[in-house]
């Protein structure tokens, strides 16, 4: 079972016997405590959410998160840097992930309730962030691409915010993740990163993730370059980019 835990809802997927199950609940707050009532109301209204799992995937996909260069990472002084990023409580736990490819830890804030939640119902437990797995989707699609442009922008695209990793000569040089309300905010935020960092269009190449070539965020990318590729999922759902 896969979970991805966010600010817009809750959603789950369910792969067993070549089979895959989803549900998707929206959340109006973005709150732990609330989040936690809401999921331990979904439980009881979804029985096949108790059952025992081989694995439980659970992901967080929001904002309160950071890299720190794997070379400047201690566990103790994680916590510092994520700080300078969001206001944390003095008791507030943070988390990290290593990602092997940038060479870099992703630290960030977890629901501890919801993690404690599921350790019963399985003998693997897997909770990252979902930069972590956008980075190690970018490591597949990297692998399996040959002569890479001098700039890859990849894209992991939601309804209402986007992450974005920007690389120079295969080197990691920015990432970010941004929330919009409609195309022209969406496009602001894209074209002030790439702007910024002096990627021009003849020397990048664009990697969406979570949409197709015929949404409105596509059909506007178009004109400012066609060197695009949309990468397609198996799952038919849009927030199971990571699953």
């Amino acid at each position: 079972m896969s979970i991805l835990v966010s600010k817009y809802g809750l959603s789950f997927m369910i792969s067993k016997e070549q089979q895959k199950k989803f549900f998707e609940y929206p959340l109006s707050f973005n709150n732990p405590v609330l989040t936690f009532k809401k999921f331990q109301d979904i439980i009881e209204e979804r029985p096949v959410l108790k059952e025992q799992f081989d694995q439980i995937e659970l992901i967080y996909h929001n904002r309160l998160n950071t890299l720190i260069p794997e070379r400047f990472f201690k566990p103790e002084t994680a916590k510092d840097w994520l700080a300078h990023q969001i206001k944390l409580l003095p008791n507030e736990p943070v988390t990290s992930d290593f990602i092997s490819s940038i060479k870099a830890y992703n630290s960030y804030v977890p629901f501890q309730k919801l993690d404690l939640n599921f350790i019963k119902q399985t003998n693997k437990l897997i909770v990252k962030h979902s930069a972590t797995a956008f980075f190690n989707n970018i490591e597949q699609i990297k692998n399996q691409t040959q002569n890479l442009p001098v700039f890859e922008i990849f894209l992991n695209v939601f309804p209402k915010d986007f992450q974005i990793a920007v690389f120079k000569n295969e080197s990691l040089l920015a990432y970010n993740h941004f929330e919009y309300e409609n195309i022209e905010e969406f496009l602001y935020f894209l074209f002030f990163m790439t702007e910024t960092l002096e990627a021009k269009s003849h020397q990048s190449k664009f990697y969406i993730f979570g949409a197709n070539n015929q949404t409105e965020i596509s059909e506007n990318l178009s004109m400012f370059t066609d060197n695009i590729q949309f990468i397609s999922k198996k799952n038919p759902s849009q927030i199971f980019n990571y699953f």
